[in-house]
């Protein structure tokens, strides 16, 4: 009985093994493929990072490396292989300690600005490269793989610089409290749109306003921690000392705009439009995809530090909130 069952745990592990190589050789002819076109990968490591499995490391060199590396390994594998700048797909709490390490013994760890940005990149390939199908020209085309987590290392380490954002010690200490902060005022910002639909005998006998000042509070410690030159930022937009959750509000706007280079891409990011389209210009097929928590925060502070009413004087939060990210944004760049 313990023989067979020994022999079925080998043949799946064997099965296992055959089936990753597989996935591997199939990422390394995709990269192939992409250098052949002419596309340059990133400088560095890709990590693909997944909740449940290992995390997938490409090196792209004149020899690639492909492989899974567990988490505990990961610092000690890529110096190994003498990687001084990662680039990972997505910042998530759970990974926070293991950025923050890499970043302490002196790797560079790069973020993607927009989570499409991985999407994107395939689809691009699928118009550029695919679209020679149809005239009988499958020279230039491209084969991208089904997803899986080899693949998705190898075309992160090809999407576009520009939607490469470098992380520091001091951005990552402040990340998690402003993920808390918005939470909790996330919930906070709901109850209070439902509240105004209710009749006086209603309303919830407490808000939890401690909470969400407590929650502010913690998170502008914080960031006035690591960035002391927030506090010239709330003077010069003439934020009152007293108002923890205004501070709060716009210190996520700093940390979120304050290493962006221009005017246009700050106010980009937001959703919100530099220039109005001409009328007779055609709407463009696909919305961009803009930061939601970010125009939240823009136009709550507008609101709170202004006294809008965002019912009735729409267009006014709006261009406030327009203004204060260009403002803020020119006096958050001493943070640098």
């Amino acid at each position: 009985m313990k023989d067979t069952r020994k022999k079925a745990n080998k043949e799946a592990m064997l099965e296992q093994r055959d089936k990753e190589e597989a996935l591997k050789k199939e990422a390394l002819d995709f990269y192939r493929q992409l250098r052949e076109h002419g596309l340059k990968p990133f400088d560095g490591a890709s990590i693909d990072f997944h909740r449940e499995r290992n995390p997938v490391v490409f090196i792209p060199r004149e020899n690639p490396v492909i492989t899974a590396v567990r988490k505990e390994e990961l610092l000690n594998f890529l110096r190994v292989n003498d990687i001084r700048r990662v680039l990972v797909d997505a910042l998530f709490p759970s990974r926070v300690p293991l950025l923050q390490l890499l970043l302490e013994h002196d790797i560079e760890v790069y973020v993607l600005r927009r989570p499409t940005a991985l999407s994107g990149f395939k689809a691009m390939l699928e118009r550029r490269y695919n679209e020679q199908k149809q005239d009988g020209n499958n020279n230039n085309c491209i084969k991208i793989p089904r997803k899986n987590d080899f693949v998705d290392a190898v075309a992160l380490a090809f999407t576009w610089p520009k939607f490469h954002r470098k992380l520091d010690t001091h951005y990552i200490m402040c990340w998690r409290p402003m993920n808390e902060w918005r939470r909790v005022y996330t919930i906070y910002y709901k109850i209070q749109q439902m509240i105004e639909d209710l009749d006086e005998n209603e309303i919830p006998v407490t808000l939890h306003e401690d909470r969400v000042a407590k929650n502010a509070r913690e998170f502008v410690d914080t960031v006035e921690m690591h960035y002391p030159e927030v506090r010239r930022v709330f003077e010069k937009i003439r934020i009152p000392d007293d108002d923890v959750i205004v501070q709060a509000l716009c210190c996520e706007v700093v940390l979120e705009v304050y290493h962006i280079p221009k005017k246009s891409d700050v106010l980009e990011k937001a959703g919100i439009r530099y220039s109005p389209t001409p009328k007779k210009t055609r709407p463009k097929k696909k919305a961009f995809v803009h930061d939601g928590k970010l125009l939240l925060a823009l136009t709550q502070l507008a609101i709170r530090l202004y006294r809008l009413n965002p019912r009735r004087q729409k267009r006014k939060v709006m261009w406030k909130a327009t203004k204060l990210a260009e403002r803020i944004w020119k006096c958050s760049r001493m943070l640098q």
